[in-house]
């Protein structure tokens, strides 16, 4: 036997196996979804599992195109496919044009970039970690109620701006929603400024505030004009329960042998707190909702917007 030329044929059909399972294109591919995400699904098809959302600037591996309008990349050992639609690609210093095809080819149906997501802390104040793990140190926290939007999903992990989330302790909401969340915080931050203001019966302006004077000037610089009583105040916005209070929403009290609906009215700001005009001896403050004078006497939340 010509052990040499068995050798030879040896090597040669390792080479052409290795060839053959080398990726049809290695090359880069960035997300060019202009402040959205694009899906990476598991088959190139509109139809199969989304296995995570790539934000807008994300750099992939481009493994293959084994279909019109699709490539298969590798993202954080994570395989799967994306529309070619939405991904510029660039091999050896060359810019590959999205989803080039010949005329005569039919163009297979492609996926839309993904909406922006959004999560809301349900449990609170959650600790924002350096990395995906409570391995991990903190960054930060977030109350409850809190909205950011998402970078990237990781293990159970939502990636934010800040750093990383558990994601047992909150939940995905759309972008409407997560409008009218930031919207409610920032009502409810805005108020906090007044903390340690006078309380004036009657007043509504920082000269001096009663309950609903506090609650009618805050919402009015936002462009939204309340009732000017507590009792009032139950007609406007829209009814939430006690355990669906996010910041901004008002709580709604009545104390004692009044005859009117309300007595107090105050804005929640989150983790069971509330910021209010109190009485004339402290002024506005904050107090916890599971404080002895408020565990009673809840009439109602409101959500303004």
């Amino acid at each position: 036997m010509n052990f040499k030329r068995l050798a030879s044929r040896l090597t040669a059909g390792l080479l052409l196996a290795a060839a053959m399972i080398t990726p049809a294109l290695a090359a880069t591919g960035t997300v060019n979804t202009e402040g959205s995400s694009l899906r990476l699904r598991s088959e190139a098809s509109t139809d199969s599992s989304v296995l995570t959302k790539l934000p807008h600037g994300t750099q992939v591996e481009v493994m293959d195109q084994p279909e019109v309008g699709w490539y298969q990349v590798s993202y954080k050992g994570t395989t799967g496919y994306v529309s070619a639609d939405y991904l510029t690609v660039e091999k050896d210093d060359e810019v590959v044009p999205a989803a080039a095809t010949p005329a005569s080819q039919a163009v297979a149906p492609t996926d839309e970039p993904a909406e922006a997501m959004y999560i809301k802390v349900l449990q609170g104040p959650l600790n924002i970690r350096t990395g995906p793990s409570t391995e991990f140190d903190k960054a930060g926290q977030m109350s409850v109620g809190k909205v950011a939007q998402v970078v990237d999903v990781l293990d159970g992990w939502y990636q934010l701006e800040s750093g990383y989330v558990c994601g047992d302790y909150v939940v995905e909401v759309d972008a409407s929603e997560a409008q009218s969340s930031t919207l409610g915080q920032e009502i409810a931050d805005y108020a906090l400024q007044f903390v340690g203001y006078r309380y004036v019966y009657g007043g509504s302006s920082p000269s001096g505030f009663d309950c609903s004077g506090f609650t009618s000037y805050v919402y009015k610089q936002f462009g939204y004009k309340l009732n000017r009583s507590a009792s009032d105040q139950l007609d406007n916005g829209t009814a939430v329960s006690r355990n669906e209070l996010e910041p901004g929403d008002l709580v709604i009290f009545k104390k004692g042998n009044s005859s009117k609906r309300a007595t107090h009215v105050g804005l929640y700001i989150g983790n069971n707190q509330f910021v209010h005009a109190s009485t004339s001896k402290v002024g506005v403050i904050v107090s916890r909702m599971s404080d002895a004078y408020y565990t009673t006497g809840f009439v109602g939340g409101r959500r303004i917007v």
